[in-house]
């Protein structure tokens, strides 16, 4: 059926402000891309402005140069179809969205055949080849992470460098890591001298570099291509999940979020630290890496920021590491000073999230509110608060591990400088340490429910995470090694994170989208090639974008934010005015993208079209000869066709966008009243129950190894809707208690007749979640009444077999609502024939009684429709004449007498009546032969008939608005004050004992001398600033080595001498060897 005339144009009346202001936005930029593309063609011929475009170089926007702003407006074109794919995706699907379904066995065969392939991908760090594309990236590990982990799943402080590599200036390129080059022994601080440099790397005792081994970029802890691979397998594992709804791994993913936060902080931090800019430009290249492609796809998709959470949460925990870092900077190179700073921070997330004081709310206040909305149905104030307590230690845990970083790094390579044997005692009862940790976690909170666990992560999710970082770097082998396919997931994590609310799924994530219907498997490997191909693109764009209009100069920044805000704010303004005076549609969008980028063009052409045309000539043999080199026709043609060819493309767009609006599909929601004569088409098909999936559930779940009933010898049947055209949008689905007992909140609903309709009675009691409703009772009562309350849902059952019992009872409720001028019950369901048919059809006088009966039935029925309550008619199920096991019932109540009967209700205007028909042949046809007494049925046969019920009320109880006061729950509710003060203990740790690890680290050193990591302050972080040109380090004036260095140190010195005393007797000059001994011995002294 296709959609007529009268219901086209809502489909544009009903998008959102934003959505129809972002069609007018990107149509009016496609209009002036188009026509700028051939007056560029036609008039010089040259195609090279249009691959300059494909494969740009990131440099800032030159206003007066043609092929700058081409490029632009090309880019800003490829964005905005993408975001128009992504809205047809979501709002006009070919095809009806799916639902999820999880399997166990395909999500970890996934999953397991990601790390297989993975493993043929394994590759040595620093060994690829391909060209880098900021010179920063060849520094070690935590430039690494400081540039790919900065926020959230994205390769942050690089992109924000990938633009500006012309402008690096000499001293910043040389640092680009906390890691630094530990090849030897520092000299100690002279007295007095606390304003200079402790250590000079001239002055670094040789000793040391025959035992620890230098830090390279590759093979340090944490370095760039191992968080890229642990993004990457984090990602792949959260984006299936998703795809699955697999709600059994919940608490895995919520670690892998807290990993994902942890790097927000543990990146910033080593940016700002090595970098020390706090400038506007930096932030604003943060921000927006962080929040391009999300305000848009709100924009365009009418959406809300609280939705796609990650994003609002990876920028809060950025703000507050820059402002952490920002005030008192000059404490950021100070030994305590900074630690000092970090502990009153740490007290603070103590006081606003572990203790109830209110100050979440105080703070919060101004900026969320109470009223559900989409992605916070509890307010965005609760939303808020649940999404930042859940990690609301993560953030300042990675702070304190790039503040220790240095010493964790000098911390392994000092290890593994040692013995074989003293290398691995080390390491192996820190491991152990660390393992005995993990495996209580994973013994205790890792095994609550989904809603117990969450009020744990905050304070015992660190636990898996350093257990992963410390295991991951174990061995210089480990980290000189990583997994390539999961380096390249890891690096659009961001992208694949945001688009799959719309392109992989569909619904804001909560269904499938599918282009290839009946193919599950094949479509999604379809959808994911798609997915994965424009979230990569996206990347490219946003890091594009960025290096053009966010240079590293504020005032161009300035200028570029304040453009984009008023193009967005005027082409918003232009479309509420539209919606005001009703002109909504595709000739409203056509007509502003024609005028505005018809304007656009103008502007573009007068500033620079001279300029370029006058650089590209006739004669040139270097590039294709033009079309047209006769002047005059250059001026007739380029006249007219580029404004032509971009009124053609935006008639492509609206011809496709108009096609799929008519015949496609819709956003999910309630289903249409106009679905009422397709919800009871369906049949029974059977299903092999002896399938790989159901016997691995088997087999896992039940210890079953075969089955015994299979395929002809015991089919399992399932009922099923039969497919209707997309543009009906009437997508049926199978609905879970959590959804009925949502939407039937705080209602009524009366079931009456006879046990037919008991039997639909119990069935939809089994949906609502009462698992035992209607389970076989020879001894309960069978001919009484019935109630049942869900949550706030009440549901009864009335006795009423005879139609004279079902006249009395409406006439009861009828008579009560006026009364009390309040409904009894939201909606009716009754149902009967049944009994009338069997005792009271014997003569004329009978049936001409209960021909009345129904009249009156019908009247009380419309009167109860006219006072606002909807009334459901249930036809009689089908009899199987066979199995009637008296002769009462063989003689009056065969299949063809129901029949009979079914005509008479419908002659006498019940079915025409009713608000909806259930048919109760539809479900029951095709499994009469299971009706063991020719009237009922097996459980399951009513619960199809249940579903049909089900889906009806999408249009018979539409959802209450403010029927209910809503109550949003108040932040503080997920307080701890122990854990909290048991996590500022470990901070505290980790902050004054310098150790990322929290303490860990000091079980290796009850074992192994000389890698105390508070001993291992200077000489971790001498070299750093030496070597990145960094503030001095402010340290107390008399410093000295701990005794267990200086012990390590004098072996160190008598080995070389005896290393010297060999190399002399060979081949080595005594009078270069003699002096660096001595030299080694004064520094020591």
């Amino acid at each position: 059926m296709m959609r007529t005339a009268d219901d086209s144009p809502s489909l544009l009346t009903e998008i959102p402000t934003s959505s129809l202001a972002m069609s007018m936005l990107f149509g009016s930029i496609t209009f002036t891309t188009a026509a700028l593309t051939t007056k560029a063609w036609l008039t010089t011929g040259d195609s090279r402005v249009i691959f300059a475009a494909m494969k740009p170089r990131s440099q800032p926007l030159d206003k007066t140069s043609f092929v700058s702003i081409y490029t632009l407006l090309f880019h800003s074109t490829t964005f905005g179809m993408i975001l128009f794919f992504a809205y047809l995706c979501e709002n006009h699907p070919l095809y009806p969205h799916n639902e999820k379904v999880y399997d166990r066995d395909h999500f970890f065969f996934l999953v397991v055949l990601l790390f297989l392939f993975g493993f043929y991908t394994l590759h040595k760090n620093g060994c690829d080849t391909s060209p880098r594309l900021d010179a920063t990236e060849t520094g070690t590990a935590i430039a690494a992470s400081a540039r790919e982990s900065i926020s959230l799943p994205r390769n942050a402080a690089r992109d924000v460098a990938e633009q500006d590599i012309s402008t690096k200036s000499t001293s910043s390129s040389r640092c680009d890591s906390l890691s630094i080059l530990q090849d030897c022994h520092p000299k100690l601080v002279e007295e007095g001298s606390s304003s200079s440099l402790p250590y000079k790397r001239s002055q670094i005792s040789a000793a040391y570099a025959t035992r620890v081994k230098e830090a390279k970029p590759y093979n340090d802890v944490l370095n760039r291509d191992q968080t890229e691979e642990w993004k990457g397998w984090m990602q792949f594992v959260f984006l299936i999940y998703h795809y699955y709804h697999a709600e059994e791994v919940y608490n895995s993913i919520r670690i892998m979020i807290t990993c994902y936060v942890w790097m927000t902080g543990f990146g910033n931090f080593s940016f700002f630290y090595l970098k020390n800019d706090f400038s506007f430009v930096r932030v604003v290249q943060m921000l927006w890496r962080l929040n391009f492609l999300v305000i848009f796809l709100c924009l365009s998709q009418g959406t809300t920021y609280i939705l796609y959470y990650i994003c609002p949460l990876h920028t809060y925990y950025f703000l507050m590491v820059y402002v952490t870092m920002r005030v008192g900077k000059r404490l950021n190179y100070s030994k305590f000073g900074l630690r000092i700073k970090l502990a009153i921070v740490a007290l603070l997330i103590y006081l606003i999230w572990d203790v109830d004081l209110g100050l979440f709310k105080v703070i919060h206040y101004p900026f969320l509110g109470s009223k559900p909305t989409l992605g916070a149905t509890n307010g965005t104030q609760w939303e808020w608060y649940f999404r930042t307590s859940l990690d609301h230690w993560s953030t300042f845990l990675g702070m304190i591990f790039a503040a220790n970083y240095p010493i964790v790094s000098l911390f392994y390579r000092k290890l593994e400088a040692m013995s074989w044997s003293k290398c691995w005692l080390g390491k192996g009862c820190m491991g152990a340490s660390i393992m005995i940790a993990f495996v209580v976690w994973v013994r205790g909170p890792f095994l609550l429910d989904k809603f117990d666990y969450n009020v744990t992560n905050p304070y015992f999710g660190f636990v898996p995470l350093i257990t992963y970082i410390y295991f991951r770097n174990l061995t210089p082998g480990l980290r000189s090694h990583s997994l390539k396919v999961l380096h390249e997931i890891g690096k659009t994590t961001l992208e694949t994170y945001l688009m799959q609310h719309h392109i992989w799924l569909a619904s804001n994530a909560k269904t499938l989208l599918v282009l290839i219907p009946g193919w599950p498997k094949i479509n999604m490997v379809v959808v994911t090639i798609i997915y994965f191909t424009l979230s990569r693109k996206l990347y490219k764009i946003t890091i594009f974008l960025r290096g053009m209009l966010l240079p590293n100069d504020s005032k161009s920044c300035v200028q570029s934010l304040v453009a984009m805000s008023f193009s967005v704010m005027f082409f918003y303004s232009m479309a509420h005015y539209f919606y005001m005076v009703g002109f909504v549609g595709l000739k409203a969008v056509a007509m502003v993208s024609i005028m505005c980028g018809g304007f656009l063009y103008v502007v573009v052409m007068d500033k620079t079209w001279e300029s370029y045309s006058s650089s590209q000539s006739c004669d040139d043999e270097t590039h294709r000869q033009p079309r047209y080199c006769s002047k005059d026709k250059i001026l007739k043609v380029s006249k007219f066709l580029p404004p032509i060819a971009g009124g053609m493309v935006l008639l492509i767009v609206g011809v496709v966008w108009q096609r799929l609006a008519i015949v496609g599909g819709a956003r999910v929601g309630p289903l249409h009243q106009r679905c009422e004569t397709h919800v009871n088409n369906g049949h029974w098909i059977s299903v092999d129950g002896c399938n790989e999936v159901v016997r691995g559930e088997a087999y896992r779940n039940e210890a079953i190894q075969n089955f015994a009933t299979c395929g002809s010898a015991g089919a399992t049947y399932m009922w099923g809707w039969e497919v209707s055209k997309s543009s009906l949008r009437c997508r049926f689905t199978q609905r879970n208690p959590r959804q009925l007992t949502k939407s039937l909140s705080h209602r009524r609903i009366g079931f009456v007749g006879d046990s037919m309709t008991r039997n639909l009675y119990h069935a939809f009691s089994r949906l609502l979640g009462i698992k035992d409703a209607g389970l076989y009772d020879a001894n309960g009562p069978k001919h009484s009444n019935i109630t049942r309350t869900v949550d706030h849902t009440l549901i009864d059952f009335i006795w009423a077999p005879f139609a004279t019992d079902q006249v009395g009872i409406m006439n009861g409720m009828n008579e009560d609502d006026r009364k009390w001028d309040k409904h009894s019950y939201d909606l009716i369901l009754i149902g009967g024939g049944a009994w009338d048919r069997l005792h009271r059809f014997g003569n004329d006088e009978e049936i001409s009684a209960i021909g009345q009966t129904v009249s009156e039935l019908v009247e009380n029925m419309k009167m109860m429709k006219k006072s606002g309550v909807p009334v459901v008619w249930i036809t009689p199920t089908t009899i199987n004449t066979p199995a009637l096991n008296t002769p009462e019932k063989r003689d009056h109540m065969t299949e063809e007498d129901m029949n009979d009967m079914r005509s008479i209700y419908e002659q006498l205007g019940v079915t025409q009546t009713a608000s909806f028909v259930l048919n109760g042949p539809s479900f029951s046809a095709e499994r009469v032969h299971e009706s063991f007494d020719g009237v009922h049925y097996p459980p399951d046969v009513y619960g199809a008939g249940a579903q049909i019920f089900a889906n009806s009320l999408d249009w018979l109880l539409p959802e209450k608005q403010g029927a209910v006061k809503f109550v949003s729950p108040e932040p503080g509710k997920m307080a701890r004050p122990v854990l909290g003060f048991m996590m500022l203990c470990l901070c505290f740790i980790g902050l004054f004992c310098f150790d990322g690890f929290f303490g860990f680290s000091y079980v290796a050193c009850l074992f192994i001398k000389g890698i105390l990591p508070s001993e291992l302050y200077l000489e971790a972080f001498s070299l750093l600033h030496e070597k990145c040109e960094l503030p001095p380090l402010n340290v107390p004036p008399r410093l000295s080595l701990g005794a267990n260095e200086n012990v390590f140190v004098k072996k160190e010195i008598a080995s070389f001498s005896q290393k010297m005393t060999r190399r002399k007797k060979m081949t080595v000059n005594h009078d270069e060897a003699e002096p660096l001994n001595h030299g080694i011995e004064n520094n020591i002294a």
